[in-house]
């Protein structure tokens, strides 16, 4: 039976539990942060399409929880037996591990297949000479510290996989080799992202994580404008959302240890430098 959210009701600090309908343990379950705009939504519509997926997608608030739900209720409709559930979570400051965790297994899941770690906060992309330094803690923050906690959280839930796997959303501007455009607090915020996946891949090899640092592209979105505008750039940024989205899962589906966890990659599958 196809299953659509309905609205949240628990509340707690910074985390919101949600409460949505039960999915079956057997479906493959993803977490996606940042799930109600962008990239983000186009992954939640995506993997909702597929059937026996159980997606679990934070929001920043209710207001972004309501949106998510009415773009579901509006898309074509869930894959058999496939559901989703909603977490509101503020990652402008990040939350504890506990939070997350409990969180997630308040909902009943039992596991965690595949993590996400989509929400991120862009900044004005200037050169390091006028790079502020709140910028850089709120970027940080966002871009760096609350990825790691998400994992920190799920990391019981992840260990029940059979084939754990997460993806930390990344961007070519946090590139160490290949600093072709100013990144202001953004570049170095990816590239403590970047670190910390590659850190995650050589330090759980028993366990056989995959740990993914993905480059979606220069999407579409309101952040890839909002860059393209700070770098001068006269056209829209040239990869859609859907492009965007479509090669992400190709490139999260087929992801082993031997073959990406462990790099920095494109959504075309193309290996990037640190």
């Amino acid at each position: 039976m196809n299953q659509l959210p309905r609205a949240a009701a628990q509340r707690g600090t910074n985390l919101q539990a949600a409460s949505t309908i039960m999915t079956p343990n057997a479906n493959t379950v993803y977490v996606i942060t940042g799930g109600n705009r962008g990239i983000g939504l186009g992954l939640v519509k995506a993997l909702l399409a597929r059937p026996s997926t159980s997606v679990i997608a934070t929001v920043r608030n209710d207001e972004a929880a309501r949106y998510l739900g009415e773009e579901i209720a509006a898309a074509a409709g869930a894959g058999d037996g496939s559901g989703l559930d909603m977490i509101t979570l503020d990652l402008s400051r990040a939350p504890s591990p506990e939070q997350v965790g409990k969180a997630v297994a308040d909902l009943g899941h039992d596991r965690v297949d595949v993590l996400i770690n989509n929400a991120g906060m862009s900044s004005p992309m200037v050169p390091a000479v006028q790079t502020a330094a709140d910028d850089l803690r709120a970027a940080f923050e966002v871009n760096s510290i609350a990825p790691l906690m998400v994992f920190q959280g799920l990391w019981p839930l992840l260990q029940r996989s059979t084939s754990p796997k997460v993806v930390m959303m990344t961007s070519s501007v946090g590139c160490i080799t290949l600093q072709e455009l100013s990144g202001g607090s953004y570049g170095p915020s990816k590239a403590a992202l970047n670190w910390i996946t590659r850190a995650l891949h050589l330090q759980n090899e028993e366990s056989g994580l995959v740990a993914v640092a993905l480059h979606p592209g220069w999407v579409q979105t309101g952040m890839g404008e909002q860059a393209a505008r700070d770098w001068g750039y006269a056209h829209q940024p040239p990869e859609t959302v859907q492009a965007s989205v479509t090669g992400i899962l190709e490139v999260v589906d087929g992801a082993t240890r031997d073959t990406v966890s462990g790099t920095m990659v494109t959504f075309q599958g193309q290996v990037l430098p640190w």
